[in-house]
């Protein structure tokens, strides 16, 4: 199911966040949001998050981890399998075998019992991680879910989101601030600036990031084919 946005705006108090913005993203795809700090990106995701939350099938990995939560990194994957219906059922065999399968994929294993407070920024953003495949939502929706991690898990939850597009059928939306990352990763590029849409792209190249950016860009080719993005 692809999610259509028609003329979403948000403002608080005189302040207009988001201005007229309308966007279907398409199923079996990783769309990434780029622009400029304060441009709206995270504002748009959390408000496609609110229309879409009952209907979409989709899932919501924040940028930040709030709140005391007191449970071990199991219970708290386990969380992912469970509704306002079913929270006081017990365990199936698929929802253990789905709850192993997260731990599993997100690297966790050796963390299974620990207390989810206790782990580190970069552990915590896995443990959503894996609470959200726990889950099984078709749409994920992923907020810098980069931004605790050092380069190796960084690239290890990139790549976990590409397996499951290419090989499960799942769906990304994804807010980067890595332009390099998001050019390696995405199918699909939203460019934001001052609230707004300005273009959505197959590809990016350095006069676009020049426009939404606001800042002179070039590129360079690597060996293996990859264009790399700086600001010059």
């Amino acid at each position: 199911m692809n999610l259509e946005v028609k003329n979403l705006t948000v403002g608080f108090g005189d302040k207009t966040i988001l201005d007229n913005n309308s966007h279907t993203f398409s199923e079996g795809k990783i769309t990434m949001i780029l622009g400029p700090n304060g441009c709206g990106k995270t504002t748009f995701i959390r408000s496609v998050v609110k229309k879409f939350a009952k209907t979409g099938n989709l899932s919501y990995i924040p940028q930040e981890i709030y709140g005391n939560i007191g449970l071990t990194v199991e219970d708290t994957v386990a969380l992912g399998r469970y509704n306002a219906k079913k929270f006081l059922s017990d365990q199936t065999e698929e929802d253990v075998r789905h709850i192993n399968e997260a731990i599993f994929l997100m690297q966790l294993e050796d963390k299974r019992r620990q207390i989810f407070d206790t782990l580190s920024g970069g552990e915590k953003q896995r443990c959503m991680a894996a609470r959200a495949v726990c889950q099984d939502a078709e749409w994920f929706i992923m907020d810098e879910p980069a931004s605790s991690l050092d380069i190796v898990h960084s690239k290890f939850i990139l790549d976990t989101a590409s397996d499951l597009v290419r090989n499960n059928g799942k769906s990304f939306i994804v807010v980067m601030h890595d332009i390099n990352a998001a050019a390696a990763y995405g199918d699909e590029f939203v460019l934001m600036r001052d609230g707004h849409i300005v273009k959505v792209c197959s590809e990016l190249t350095a006069d676009l990031l020049q426009d939404v950016f606001g800042t002179p860009f070039g590129s360079v080719k690597t060996d293996s084919g990859q264009t790399v993005f700086y600001a010059s």
